[in-house]
Parts: C-alpha cells; structure tokens; sequence
C-alpha cells in the first residue's frame, strides 16, 4: 500500500488514487467511484487513521472515475476538495466522463468491465461536488505533502498533476498514464487514449511542461509507477508507435 515514503497506494482495479502522510495528517488524491468508500475506511484502519485524520482532497481532474466519494468525504469530514478553475463547474455536474469514447469501444472486453466497475460503485447515483476550493497552477497547496500544482490541460481543460518535490514524486492524474484503457494493457508512459481525451493536442503540448522536473516516481490514475526522469517518460509518450 506504501509505495514512495509517505504515499499510499489504493488500486481498485484499473482506477488509482493515494493518501499522502505528513506529520500524521493526511491528503487524498482522487477519489476513485462512490463505491471506494469502503476501502478508503478500511485503508484507514489498516495505518490506524480515520477520515479525521484526513486534512484535504485534490482532484486530478473533474470525471467521475476521479471525484467518485469526494462529495462524501467533504461532508462527513468537514475538508476542502481543491480542483483547478478549467474544471469546477464539470465537478459540479453529474455523470461527467468521456462517454463516447467509452461507449464506442463497449465492444472491447476490457472497457465493457471498467464500464461494468463504475455501475457496481454507484456512477449513475453518486453526488456532485457542491463546493470546491481553486488549485492555482504553480502554486504550491498548504496541506499534507505540499504538492505543486501544474496545469496539464488536454484529457480535460482543468487537468493537472501534483508535484511532491521533497519525495520526488508526481502524482499525474490522466495526463500521462502507463495503461491503455482501451485495451488494458500496461506499458511505459502515455497519453491517455485519444478518443477518451478532450483536446489530443493540447495534451501532447501540456506534456512538454513536465520536462523539467527531474528524476520521478511517477503515479499516474490508470496504471502501474514508472520511475526515471521525466524527460525519458515525456519523449516515450509522444513517440509515435505509442500514440493512441
């Protein structure tokens, strides 16, 4: 569950979210279906930890496989859930994910399931996030991890990653992923499936804004971590045999 010194680790199939720890507080990042809620608890109890422990949510961005218990937690926890100014009303709206791409592909086996795993945990009830605080780009959060905001736009207009400098870490939301949602396949570093992606070129642009950042422990939403520098990840995902 521990991954990098302080991230925890939830994969619920192929949908990942994490738990920073810092000082015995904590920061989600994503919240995965409403369904999830669940094993966010019982993560907890494992570490000994409870909601209250929990200081803040960060949201990748504002589909649902992403704000899933966020609505929840707020409320019971009484915390702010941060999302970037491009996706504040998409968080604020019902059922928000790229559902032609989807249902164009429902042929797929493994995109029937991931179809399947978000009626299971509750897709079609869950609630929409009545308030949100603004995560700034480059902007550092005073919460749990400190994370740095970068705005990636592309899979959405509100995307971004989070950058944990002292762990050299980035959390990459769907900016950059290491599985084929299409397919299932897990592989290096890539952009999200084009017909799952709002603006397929403004992705490929936003992933030139991670260049700089170094030597990573890179978590991305959908897929297993890859680690190197982020220069490596950036030209493997815009190699033209991995484009989507």
């Amino acid at each position: 569950m521990e991954i990098v010194n302080g991230i925890h680790h939830f994969d619920c199939g192929p949908f990942n979210w994490y738990l920073i720890e810092e000082n015995a507080r904590f920061t989600l990042v994503d919240a995965g279906f409403p369904g999830h809620y669940k094993i966010l608890l019982q993560g907890l109890d494992m570490l000994g930890r409870s909601i209250r422990d929990i200081e803040a949510i960060v949201l990748t961005h504002a589909h649902a496989d992403h704000i899933g218990f966020a609505e929840k937690l707020r409320t019971e926890a009484g915390i702010p859930v941060f999302i970037h100014k491009d996706d504040k009303e998409m968080a604020r709206k019902p059922l928000q994910l790229p559902w032609a791409g989807l249902l164009s592909n429902v042929w797929r086996p493994y995109t029937a399931g991931i179809l399947g795993i978000a009626v299971k945990n509750g897709v079609f009830t869950m609630p929409y996030l009545t308030k949100v605080e603004l995560a700034e780009n480059n902007k550092t959060l005073d919460i749990p991890g400190k994370p740095r905001v970068l705005h990636t736009p592309g899979h959405t207009n509100g995307e971004i990653c989070l950058f944990f400098e002292s762990k050299r870490a980035l959390i990459s939301g769907d900016t950059i992923v290491t599985r084929n949602l299409l397919s299932g396949k897990l592989g290096s570093p890539q952009i999200a499936n084009r017909v799952l992606t709002h603006n397929y070129r403004q992705a490929m642009h936003s992933l030139h804004l991670l260049r700089e950042i170094g030597p990573v422990t890179l978590l991305p939403g959908h897929g297993t971590i890859w680690e190197g520098n982020m220069t490596e990840a950036v030209e493997i995902a815009l190699d033209p045999s991995h484009i989507k």
